[in-house]
């Protein structure tokens, strides 16, 4: 186990923070034969620093089984030590999901039984700066073939110059992140105003601990309504029934591939859309786990790895925002020369 720094391309801002680097926290389980892999991102509005993810995972390493097909009972051990899910039981659950994948001799993608459907094309985030820089990064992105954007946006931003000057340089989709910092008074408007050119949804747009204000918005809005902090777990998707169109499982946030199956199950079957999402920053073993569950839902926004200028690993390219999969096995991680 180790920890590494990388470094995010540009500022990333969004309602909370602003963040030029980020230590993550890899795992790694040298089998001879194989080497699996697995990561931890954290996410201060979860409570995780680095150095509590590194003290986690590495008192969790003896969670993992003998056999690396027992599947079940690493997600049965994971469940008791980590029962809200969260990056260090994410890391664990990508290793052994890697490793279970690795020692059959299949892709992940293969292993989730997903190898014949298509996956979602990816967005690119935008964060908040100056309208200006953010229409610049729109159209640049747009020019490197992404065909979704999503777009970060604050109560002190000027949303509508932001998405007409965006929309004005960038013809694919745009989905907008306020990350709770709208009140449910105010929402309504900014959707409306914000709403004719072409929006695709709103990704919680308000405090994620208000649900009824949630579903207060989402009746006022004529743009679908997406919920991300307050989905955690499975265990959330029922009170949020009626409440959005939409839910983003991100792996780091729920505790990996074998919850965010459940997760995607579940939303399934209460009508709601599944968008797999990330954190600012995660390099290619994080993504690839993501990348290779993205054919099971509707929407992705994997670009942690693309914002770092320093990802030690390639396993999932990304091509005109579609990811390239190989039939590699497991994650189909490859280290850096």
């Amino acid at each position: 186990m180790r920890t590494i720094d990388v470094h995010l391309e540009v500022p990333f801002a969004i309602s909370r923070h602003v963040r030029t680097e980020k230590r993550l926290v890899l795992v790694e389980l040298d089998e001879g034969r194989r080497i699996s892999r697995g990561e931890a991102s954290p996410d201060p509005y979860f409570g995780d620093t680095p150095e509590s993810l590194e003290r986690d995972v590495r008192a969790a390493l003896e969670l993992i089984p003998l056999d690396p097909a027992d599947l079940g009972t690493l997600r049965t051990r994971l469940d008791e030590r980590f029962p809200h899910g969260g990056a260090a039981a994410c890391a664990l659950d990508i290793l052994g999901h890697d490793r279970a994948a690795q020692a059959l001799g299949v892709s992940l993608r293969a292993f989730l039984g997903l190898a014949s459907a298509d996956a979602p094309p990816t967005s690119f985030t935008i964060g908040i700066a100056d309208p200006d820089v953010m229409i610049e990064r729109a159209a640049a992105a747009g020019a490197r073939g992404f065909r979704v954007l999503k777009v970060k946006l604050g109560a002190g931003v000027d949303a509508v110059a932001v998405i007409r000057g965006v929309r004005e340089r960038f013809t694919g989709a745009i989905r907008v992140d306020p990350n709770g910092a709208w009140t449910v008074d105010e929402a309504p408007t900014r959707i409306a105003e914000i709403s004719p050119y072409g929006i695709e949804f709103v990704e919680q747009p308000v405090d994620p601990r208000d649900i009824d204000g949630l579903r207060t918005v989402r009746e006022r809005s004529e743009v679908p309504i997406v919920a991300d902090e307050a989905a955690v777990r499975t265990s959330d998707l029922d009170g949020l029934a009626g409440a959005c169109d939409g839910i983003n499982v991100k792996l780091q946030k729920c505790g990996g591939i074998a919850e965010a199956r459940a997760m995607i199950e579940r939303a399934h079957q209460l009508g709601l859309r599944v968008m797999l999402g990330c954190r600012a920053a995660e390099t290619s073993v994080g993504i690839a786990a993501a990348a290779h569950l993205a054919p099971a839902v509707e929407w992705a926004d994997l670009d942690g790895n693309l914002l770092i200028v320093d990802d030690p690993f390639i396993a999932v390219p990304v091509e005109h925002g579609r990811f390239v999969f190989s039939d590699r096995p497991g994650l189909g991680v490859i280290a850096r020369a």
